[in-house]
């Protein structure tokens, strides 16, 4: 048992090696074990002689020794978690109050935690000018001090969070609680202006909540607070007032009239006095925001120019914070200018386009031309492959999506030699000649002769016989007189004749003719009469034995198109003549129907063949619609791969506009900015007139001069040409004040025993929250 005992003691140590450190230079150990003491009560605790039993029990257990260590280490996790907690609770505050001479002060009250009767504490300053708050917690807490006849104070004492060494320490693996220990010394200021001394602090502010005229407002509900060296008071900041252990901040006095005032909601008036010393103390001033609507004129509501300047009520927001973003009110001139709005240019017109029916005459080689595309006809074709050896022509059609009134008739060539086949045959006149004419056939016509004279010569028996010749693929005649290149061959025709004095054979030769030929071309032989809709293909059959076949695609077909103007879609009457074109697409474009050069913008008139741009026929009736100004009987447009392309720029109306310039003394000094306008149909003029129905002036006049007409018949005013005929009197160059600026007034006060400052707060024009006359 004791072995065990003993064994289980060792584990302990092992597990918590007792280290000791104290956190203050007389921190002994009699402390630790006092301190120890005072904790028993509120730690868990355990047996540790049941503990060893327990351990001789599960020794030879390793999964039970594993639950008894978890265990073991949560009851520790635990203990340390409460002693943390406690270490949080334990700080000791001490406040020593005295008086400016030194002398400490005796029933003063210090309040922890602010203006909540439940959860503020407070205490009264013994006879030695101390109170002692304990467990105070860990973090901020706001303090107030009081005492009659003395100004009181406020600040926020901050302990921060607990620290390792200062709130606690460890020694193994527990937490031991500590109990922190802080303090503050604090000099009162006598309230009594025959014992105390003070400083006196008066003062206006102004605010601008309407930018209409040029007095000043008074900011409502407004109270300015005096801080000790600004917002974060420092311990060494005032010597002989503060000092402390810790931190505090948000220092100021507190009594009505003390370290702050409440500015006078009708005259902006506001006094304060401030403790002070013949050294002075430095004071910052704290002013807040205000926020306010603020009447002012307003000519831009989100980005978006109004119709005419108005006056509007705008949420502002002034103060300190805003000096730096300072958004001064933008000026609007006390007189506009005038223009009267054109009647309207118009809009909605169309042209249409339809597809003029067509002749189609095509003709173009074939041979040796893979890969080009020839246009025929105004029709692009694609050769994708010229094909091989054929016999007889092949037959080429056409393919179209819509039936013409006449189809197109087509034929085909083919070029090549005549190959000839010559065997058998008895009875010739041995050394007898012998004519073999060749017909090439169309049908029954015959397009070319080849002929071949050849001597019978003796086949070894005394017979007589034609020699016998295989030439495929070679010329019979060397002179190149057997050489084919004709349309819409269909056959041969093989004659033998005899040249006398040869006598006929008993048996004739067989003779056979073959083609070494391909096609070389297509041509019309009856034009095409009708077509509406493209050609979608060209396609070959035929070509005798063993053919091979060329491959052409058509790529486009360009038509003609007439013209109609088509008025249904007009939503404006028109005045004034949109530009109109239209652009016809080439087969580079085709099929995107993109558009070419212009130079394919053009009419042609039937009749009389005059050409140029459709802008030279077209014209608006009394109704606003686009008509054609001369008769024509044909309109159309040229060659078009596609349907044409449509451009209608149409004509813009927009009111003319300027700023009207205004002198010092109120009269009209002229324009600028003017911007002519679109649209007008006529000769204009413009009107001076105040920029609201209340805003003074009267009397100038403006005359424009210098304008054009247009083809189109528009009415332009060049846009500078003015002259001031009258200028009139009592215009306000501002509407809006936009001199009373920023923000302005004091950030800090120096206060020396018995001085009178005179301070001015101006609040300024403010920055509006909604966006207008940006």
């Amino acid at each position: 048992m004791k072995t065990i005992k003993l064994n289980f003691l060792l584990v302990i140590m092992a597990l918590g090696v007792f280290t000791f450190t104290s956190c203050e230079d007389e921190f002994t150990e009699e402390d630790f074990l006092d301190k120890q003491a005072e904790l028993a009560a509120s730690q868990h605790s355990f047996d540790l002689e049941k503990l060893i039993l327990q351990y001789e029990l599960m020794r030879e257990n390793d999964s039970l020794m594993r639950v008894f260590q978890a265990e073991l280490a949560n009851v520790i996790r635990d203990e340390n978690t409460e002693a943390l907690r406690q270490a949080g609770l334990l700080s000791s505050y001490t406040v020593t109050i005295e008086n400016q001479g030194g002398v400490p002060l005796e029933g003063v009250t210090v309040s922890v935690g602010g203006s909540n009767p439940a959860a503020r504490v407070d205490a009264v300053t013994d006879a030695t000018g101390q109170v002692i708050i304990e467990d105070i917690v860990i973090g901020a807490s706001p303090i107030t001090v009081t005492a009659p006849g003395f100004v009181g104070v406020s600040y926020i004492l901050d302990l921060y969070n607990i620290n390792y060494y200062e709130d606690f320490f460890v020694i193994g693996e527990r937490v031991y609680p500590l109990g922190r220990r802080e303090t503050s010394r604090i000099t009162l200021l006598s309230a009594d202006g025959a014992s105390g001394t003070f400083a006196t602090v008066n003062g206006s502010a102004t605010i601008e909540t309407d930018l209409t005229n040029s007095a000043s407002e008074v900011p409502q509900d407004v109270t300015i607070v005096a801080y000790l060296n600004g917002t974060a008071y420092s311990g060494s900041g005032v010597s002989g007032f503060f000092n402390s252990s810790v931190t505090m901040s948000d220092f100021r006095f507190i009594g009505e009239g003390i370290g702050s005032a409440v500015v006078d909601n009708t005259t902006g008036r506001f006094s304060m006095v401030l403790p002070a010393t013949e050294g002075g103390i430095s004071y910052s001033l704290m002013v807040p925001d205000v926020t306010a609507d603020q009447t002012i004129v307003i000519d831009t509501r989100d980005d978006v120019l109004l119709a005419a300047p108005e006056l509007a009520t705008v949420p502002a927001r002034y103060g300190p914070v805003n000096a730096t973003s300072f958004s001064p009110a933008i000026s609007i001139a006390g007189a506009k200018a005038v223009f009267p709005a054109p009647t309207g240019a118009g809009n909605g017109a169309n042209l249409t386009f339809t597809v003029i029916p067509r002749d189609l005459n095509i003709g173009f080689t074939i041979d040796g031309n893979a890969g080009t595309t020839p246009n025929s006809g105004n029709v692009e074709f694609d050769i994708i492959s010229d094909g091989g050896t054929v016999q007889i022509s092949p037959t080429a059609a056409v393919a179209t999506a819509t039936t013409p009134t006449t189809p197109i008739a087509l034929q085909t060539s083919i070029i090549g030699d005549l190959d000839l086949t010559v065997a058998g045959g008895v009875g010739y006149t041995i050394g007898g000649d012998y004519d073999i004419t060749i017909d090439v056939l169309s049908g029954a016509t015959v397009l070319q002769t080849v002929t071949v004279t050849e001597t019978a010569v003796d086949d070894g028996t005394g017979n007589g016989v034609l020699p016998t010749i295989d030439e495929t693929g070679g010329n019979i005649l060397t002179d190149g007189s057997d050489n084919l290149n004709s349309f819409g061959v269909t056959g041969y025709q093989v004659t033998v004749t005899e040249v006398a004095p040869a006598v006929a054979p008993t048996t004739a030769a067989t003779i056979t003719v073959t083609c070494d030929c391909r096609v070389d071309a297509i041509q019309t032989t009856t034009t095409g009469v009708g077509y509406s809709a493209g050609i979608t293909g060209i396609t070959f059959a035929g070509g005798g034995t063993g053919a091979a076949l060329p491959v052409v695609d058509v790529v486009a077909t360009g038509f003609e198109y007439t013209i109609a103007i088509d008025n249904t879609g007009i939503t404006v009457p028109y005045t004034i003549l949109p530009d109109v074109n239209w652009y016809n697409t080439s087969v580079a474009s085709f099929p995107d129907a993109s558009a070419t050069d212009t130079d394919v913008i053009s009419y042609t008139e039937a009749g009389t063949g005059l050409t140029g741009n459709l802008d030279d026929l077209l014209g608006i009736d009394g109704t606003g619609n686009l008509i054609l100004t001369r008769t024509v009987t044909n309109l159309r447009t040229g060659i078009s791969y596609a349907a044409p392309v449509l451009e209608i720029v149409e004509p813009m109306a927009m009111t003319a506009s300027a700023s009207v310039d205004i002198n010092s003394d109120g009269t009209i000094a002229g324009l600028s900015d003017e911007d002519e306008g679109m649209g007008y149909t006529g000769v204009f003029g413009v009107t001076i007139m105040p920029t609201l129905a209340t805003s003074p002036g009267t009397g100038a006049a403006i005359q424009l001069f210098d304008f054009t007409t247009l083809g189109t018949g528009e009415v332009q005013w060049d846009g500078s040409s003015w002259t001031v005929t009258d200028k009139g009197s009592g215009y306000m160059q501002e509407l809006n004040n936009s001199a009373f600026g920023a923000y302005s007034g004091p950030t800090s006060v120096y206060a020396v025993s018995g001085e009178v400052f005179e301070l001015t707060v101006k609040y300024g024009s403010g920055v509006r929250l909604q966006n207008v006359n940006q």
